[in-house]
């Protein structure tokens, strides 16, 4: 695949926690060029950054609907893992040497039915054939309905990682009851048997009292004990789901957006960073599926609650979070993907469109940020992620879009 055709981003908007409001035009905190790869998924569920080839630099992996694609660095060739061969749509996936050949293997969700409660939903494995042109062979792990999203944590500290499930409803509950009926959601994880092909995979459940968990994300475990906890995102708000040594315990530390208890509330995405000095900043897409970008920072006086700014509101159905270093300050700025344009029938005021945005701290605190918009409309951003595409030491973007269906680069050109 030739590349695509590279567009200068400029625009910036300046906005200041707590306010909610467009700030004066500031200028851009940080440079990007953008780059189409790809404009023929039907949805671009998922996206990972990870070398593929072995030739150390990031590829680009995607989950269609009824695919699963990798692009290679440099050119974007496209190559096919997996077409048709699962129950639709595939959703999620995680990256991890399940067999032992020092190569990555794909965890993989599929046959996604999100008010299906009852049955259905698939995890499974992809091992690669022995060349990078060789057909995929696919192993079953697993069913849980509503699989939803899947990551690969060290759970027990131990060196050995285990794949992590969130279905996002639970078993049983239903719309009529706002899923807070029937089960809640079961959070759970596998380890590798010592065949993984022929080998059972025994779930073991880690978590059962949050509703509707649209994200989770792995944390490094503070202390000496090494290994993962795990940040949820649900109706709740935000939990810290950990190992104590003798147990699972889930602690609830974000209030989430409560406003509407008979409808979407909590959190939706979430994702952990860190600002200068390497204060942490928990981020969240609120309510489920809302229209706010919520950061949460470390709880003052003994409070059991981080402390939740609201940092943007102009949006609708923000589905992606991620946190990476953007600028080389040592702080690690927040990008946020908006999947849905404005809907002034359903009270929307702004007139952002869906993209990709991001935001700077300026005050040390976590408390204000400025935001710059680098995609007005051009992504229905599904999945975003960053990584170091170009070796550059510096942290490119990736997005997959729903409805527009493509994939971009965002070339960070920052000097």
């Amino acid at each position: 695949m030739k590349r695509g055709s590279i567009f200068p981003l400029g625009l910036a908007i300046a906005l200041i926690a707590f306010s909610c409001q467009s700030a004066p035009a500031a200028p851009p905190f940080v440079d990007f060029k953008m780059e189409e790869i790809a404009k023929d998924l039907k949805i671009g569920y998922a996206v990972a950054l990870a070398d593929f080839n072995g030739d150390s630099k990031p590829d680009i992996i995607v989950v269609d609907k009824h695919r699963v694609i990798w692009y290679e660095n440099p050119t974007w060739k496209v190559r096919t893992i997996i077409s048709g061969t699962t129950k639709p749509d595939n959703v999620c996936l995680a990256l991890l040497d399940i067999d032992g050949d020092k190569q990555l293997d794909i965890v993989l969700g599929a046959d996604w039915a999100p008010f299906n409660t009852k049955s259905g939903g698939t995890l499974q494995w992809l091992r690669r054939g022995k060349t990078l042109d060789d057909p995929w062979t696919l192993y079953p792990i697993g069913e849980e309905p509503t699989v939803h999203r899947v990551r690969v944590a060290d759970l027990y500290g131990d060196g050995k990682p285990r794949i992590v499930l969130g279905p996002l409803m639970g078993r049983e509950s239903t719309l009529k009851n706002n899923w807070m009926d029937g089960r809640p959601v079961r959070m759970l994880a596998y380890a590798v048997p010592e065949d993984p092909v022929k080998g059972s995979w025994k779930p073991e459940l880690i978590d059962e009292s949050l509703h509707v968990v649209h994200n989770f994300w792995p944390i490094a475990r503070g202390g000496n004990g090494g290994g993962h906890d795990v940040l949820a995102a649900s109706y709740e708000g935000v939990s810290r789901i950990h190992w104590t040594g003798s147990k699972w315990q889930t602690q609830h530390i974000g209030a989430g957006n409560q406003a509407n208890p008979k409808g979407n509330r909590g959190a939706s995405e979430i994702k952990l960073g860190h600002l200068k000095g390497k204060q942490p900043y928990i981020a969240t897409i609120e309510p489920w599926h809302g229209n706010e970008v919520v950061v949460y920072t470390p709880p003052a006086n003994g409070a059991k609650l981080w402390e939740r700014h609201v940092i943007d509101s102009e949006l609708r159905w923000g589905h992606a979070v991620w946190c990476a270093d953007l600028d080389g300050d040592g702080g690690e700025e927040l990008i946020i993907g908006v999947r849905d344009n404005p809907n002034p029938k359903a009270g929307d005021k702004h007139t952002l469109r869906c993209g990709v945005r991001i935001y700077k701290a300026v005050d040390g605190k976590g408390e204000k940020w400025e935001r710059q918009v680098i995609e007005d409309g051009g992504v229905a951003v599904e999945d975003l992620a960053a990584a170091d595409l170009n070796g550059d030491g510096k942290p490119d973007i990736v997005a997959v879009g729903r409805q527009t269906g493509n994939c971009r680069i965002y070339w960070n050109n920052s000097k």
